[in-house]
């Protein structure tokens, strides 16, 4: 049986301890801003989301690129309830779209009191985020060959 945080946010017990509410987002909508402060989650219910983040470029300026694309049943946000930084990065509609935005405290403290329910959610967010990081470290890995292989051309 494989978990639907959508199911577990509409059952009863999870919607009388967990505030969140049904947004409806416009293409270009800003959802979260990179360096925010926020404790929110977020479920894409219909349609896509990019996450960006800020890259520097060689002359010193910042370039938003594009690092993530998301679809419906996707979560982000998710890392914010479990440090208190900052969101590490933008995320915009990438076309019109319906999203669920969660309390991320409350939910964190649900899951504290709930623990039957709460290792669902975790391992939700656990497969969602080591898929993150898979495809991050392909990423890595191929601009690493890049960049050694300019690296060895110029040494010689």
């Amino acid at each position: 049986m494989s978990f639907s945080m959508l199911a577990f946010l509409q059952d009863t017990d999870t919607k009388n301890n967990v505030p969140w509410e049904v947004k409806q987002l416009t293409k270009g909508d800003l959802i979260i801003e990179e360096n925010e402060e926020g404790k929110e989650i977020f479920l894409i219910t219909q349609g896509e989301v990019h996450i960006q983040s800020s890259v520097m470029r060689p002359d010193g300026t910042a370039e938003d690129k594009r690092i993530a694309r998301l679809l419906e049943g996707e979560v982000f946000g998710e890392l914010s309830i479990f440090d208190d930084t900052e969101r590490s990065a933008t995320a915009i509609a990438a076309s019109d779209c319906e999203i669920i935005i969660v309390d991320g405290a409350a939910l964190l403290t649900y899951m504290n009191t709930h623990p039957e329910k709460g290792y669902h959610v975790l391992s939700y967010f656990l497969e969602q985020i080591v898929y993150r990081m898979r495809q991050n470290n392909i990423r890595v890995s191929t601009v690493m060959g890049f960049y050694l292989r300019e690296f060895d051309d110029s040494a010689q």
